[in-house]
């Protein structure tokens, strides 16, 4: 795994004559320098920068942002906590994208197996292919999420960061359970990406559905493997730092609130933020919000905690729903740590239940005796 990377620089990272203090992020995080050894099973979350620009349409400079990132975020303070965190360094540049993509997926694939959690700072959106490819011989199909201004799903013969998704769903053989793509602006957005997204059974929310009710969107980030993340979902007044970035977006805090949901789902295992360009930037806005969306992810992974439904958890309540329109019944199941709620799905002729990451409202939806869009749409997944 070494072999790809560079180890990390302190002078290319740190503040000029400046020293972390005893509570900021960068003081709590062992650095891999090429000298010390170190045992990658002994931390939590590994963190990793990757260059790779070359495939970034209309935003190249994008993997120029790695340390701008790093400087901001080891410099914010900690309020939580900290887990075990090691930065890993950057990835070197493969002599061509592929390569590069190899590069990540073998990697992360490494981490993965080995129970780390990874945060990838890119690079161009189209590495979220390599990072999905990771997964590919995991014991069960991946879920991601993508949270983006655009769907990146255009039908092109090599992988870039306009074309990467439709690439993973055509991907032969296919692991994919799930993709729930978030945020996308449809004057930006050709109507065929989305019905692609559907017609999987697969989410599609625009901006303004998602900053409606943004807790809504956290069952999704609970079931998901993986979330990747594009700057340009961020309004530009707020992140300047992308080429391509809007005048419309959301708003700061909200892509922090994502991350953070991402960091507190015990499920999520890589998070990839990417498209940070320092070339647009203004007075390092575009990579303090990245920092701070980071930070967020950290905080949140540092509040897990084993919390799942079954019939001997005396810490859930559980509660039917007969749903006489549909001559069916649904079980839900409410968390009383995390007030966080699931909804039963039969596996089958097997006894054996799922139990699918829900809201509150698909609670109430149940008993206003109409069958859960999220229910329905899991259950036409399965059934495939």
């Amino acid at each position: 795994m070494l072999e790809f990377l560079q180890p990390i620089n302190y002078e290319d990272i740190k503040k000029p004559n400046k020293e972390w203090a005893g509570f900021q992020l960068g003081k709590h995080i062992h650095f891999n320098d090429g000298d010390t050894a170190f045992d990658v099973e002994d931390y939590k979350i590994a963190i990793i920068g990757i260059e790779e620009d070359r495939s970034s349409t209309d935003n190249h400079g994008c993997g120029k942002g790695i340390n701008h990132i790093r400087t901001e975020l080891y410099e914010l303070y900690v309020h939580f906590d900290m887990p075990k965190i090691i930065d890993l360094g950057d990835i070197k540049n493969g002599k061509t994208v592929k390569d590069s993509q190899i590069a990540l997926k073998e990697i992360l694939k490494h981490l993965l197996e080995k129970k780390v959690t990874t945060i990838i700072i890119g690079g161009g959106h189209d590495l979220t292919y390599g990072q999905y490819m990771a997964y590919e011989n995991s014991l069960h199909k991946a879920e991601m999420v993508i949270v983006d201004e655009k769907i990146d799903i255009l039908e092109t013969e090599v992988v870039n960061s306009s074309s990467f998704l439709w690439h993973i769903i055509n991907h032969e053989p296919s692991f994919l359970q799930n993709c729930t793509h978030l945020g996308h602006q449809v004057f930006y957005n050709n109507p065929k990406s989305v019905d692609i997204l559907e017609s999987l059974n697969f989410e599609a929310l625009r901006l303004g559905e998602v900053r409606k009710d943004i807790l809504e969107i956290e069952p999704f980030l609970r079931s998901a493997d993986m979330l990747s993340m594009d700057l340009s979902c961020i309004k530009s007044s707020e992140c300047p730092a992308n080429a391509v970035t809007s005048p419309n977006g959301f708003l700061g805090e909200e892509a922090c609130q994502i991350s953070r949901y991402a960091g507190f789902s015990n499920k999520i295992s890589s998070f990839g933020l990417y498209e940070m360009n320092p070339y647009f930037d203004t007075n390092n806005q575009g990579a303090k919000q990245a920092s701070q969306i980071l930070w967020y992810f950290i905080e949140g992974f540092s509040g897990r905690r084993e919390d799942f439904p079954s019939e001997d958890n005396q810490n859930f309540m559980h509660y039917i729903v007969r749903l006489e329109s549909a001559d069916n019944e649904i079980g839900f199941w409410k968390s009383n740590f995390s007030n966080r709620w699931w909804m039963e799905m039969p596996q089958g002729n097997s006894e054996e239940k799922i139990y699918i990451p829900c809201s509150y409202s698909d609670y109430q939806t149940a008993l206003k005796d109409e069958l859960p869009d999220k229910w329905m749409r899991a259950y036409a997944r399965l059934a495939e």
